[in-house]
């Protein structure tokens, strides 16, 4: 992995580890609709770079991408889906 995809890779990172926090932290008795809406924007940041380098990525870096973008749609969903069950989504 060269220097530019290996930085790619961190920011990938970056963005998943602090959205996947983010979204372990949200208590589902007591949060605002800002928690999930900057949880929302995390998530959208990754998928606009999944749309800015579509065809231009190696495709281990376009699994890496694929692969986080899997795990945080599917924990925001499932986070959003208990708020909602509890009353407390907004």
């Amino acid at each position: 992995m060269n220097k530019n995809d290996q930085l790619f890779s961190e920011l990938l990172y970056l963005l998943h580890h602090n959205a996947f926090n983010a979204l372990d932290k949200i208590d589902n008795a007591n949060h605002s609709e800002s928690d999930l809406t900057s949880v929302r924007q995390l998530i959208d940041m990754v998928v606009m770079l999944k749309e800015k380098t579509r065809g231009n990525l190696s495709e281990e870096l376009d699994q890496i991408q694929t692969m986080m973008l899997s795990e945080l749609e599917s924990k925001y969903q499932q986070k959003f889906k208990t708020t909602e069950t509890n009353g407390s989504a907004k």
